[in-house]
């Protein structure tokens, strides 16, 4: 029997949303406050995602690291900060000071409402939600934003659902951005379908494609991955010592995208999911426009 727990802490950011199945020694956590994050994922008692721990700590790290934040309305940079849409000029804030770019969006740090939940033997199901009066620096459009999780026995799906509830269309794209465990990093093994990928300059900007530089599946060793691969299909699979995940990414644009990162401290791997490219606002790669009135979903499934 799944269950669902909510809890308060003194400072609200740590506020947690906690799903649990004691037969399945499943445990899920979510932060509703931090852009209703997903920081713990165990099954088995296998620790899935590398996530933050509830405290000052952990507010910090996330703060850097961005553990599982979905990046809205563009993942990874923006070059410089600025962008043009329909003949007008717009500027973000800078909040990747080294190198002068906007980085991941907006709602990795907003408080989404708890809308629903809903608990069963089989499965659990709990959906947030954001309202957003477009009064962000560089980003005027208003929007409305739905997260939806549902987990089950062997598999999490995450939909989510953005509204633009403004009068003019906006440009944007979204991410997933997951760092998963892996205890012994260099055995492990990533694999997806791609023959392409990004040179980036001295602002980590895409600049050109160029052939895959590895064939897949790739056994990490010792390789340092800090790139961003252009998909044939939005499915990627990822195979440590302790467990195995596959992730579908639905996109609608022709093609879809897969950013990878390993931190030096090299007992993770982020594995994340895009509709677009870095940069999509300036280079167009991936780019999508949402019509007023008009609703997008995309959906990621993780199975494990």
């Amino acid at each position: 029997m799944y269950s669902i727990k909510t809890t308060k802490n003194e400072n609200s950011l740590l506020n947690q949303v906690t799903i649990i199945n004691e037969t399945l020694n499943f445990k899920s956590v979510i932060f509703p406050n931090l852009g209703a994050a997903l920081q713990e994922l165990s099954v088995n008692n296998v620790s899935i995602i590398d996530g933050i721990t509830g405290d000052q700590t952990g507010l910090d790290l996330y703060k850097t690291k961005f553990n599982s934040a979905f990046l809205f309305p563009f993942p990874n940079r923006v070059k410089d900060g600025k962008y043009s849409f329909e003949n007008s000029n717009y500027e973000l804030e800078i909040n990747e000071t080294n190198l002068n770019n906007r980085l991941h969006g907006h709602i990795f740090n907003k408080s989404f409402a708890l809308k629903s939940q809903n608990a069963t033997k089989d499965n659990a199901t709990v959906t947030f939600s954001y309202s957003d009066s477009g009064i962000a620096k560089g980003f005027p459009f208003p929007y409305e934003i739905e997260i939806i999780y549902s987990f089950s026995k062997s598999s999490m799906s995450i939909d989510f659902n953005v509204l633009n509830s403004g009068e003019s269309s906006f440009p944007f794209g979204l991410g997933w951005h997951p760092y998963f465990n892996a205890k012994n990093l260099n055995k492990s093994i990533i694999n997806f379908k791609a023959d392409k990928q990004y040179l980036v300059d001295d602002q980590m900007i895409p600049k050109e494609q160029v052939a895959l530089k590895f064939k897949t599946p790739l056994v990490m060793g010792d390789a340092f991955l800090d790139d961003c691969f252009i998909t044939n299909k939005s499915q990627v699979s990822f195979k440590t010592d302790e467990y195995a995940i596959d992730m579908d990414f639905s996109s609608e644009t022709p093609n879809s995208f897969l950013q990878s990162y390993t931190p030096d401290t090299r007992d993770c791997i982020a594995i994340e999911p895009m509709t677009c490219a870095p940069n999509s606002v300036n280079n167009k790669d991936g780019l999508l426009t949402l019509a007023p009135n008009k609703t997008y979903n995309w959906k990621v499934n993780l199975k494990f």
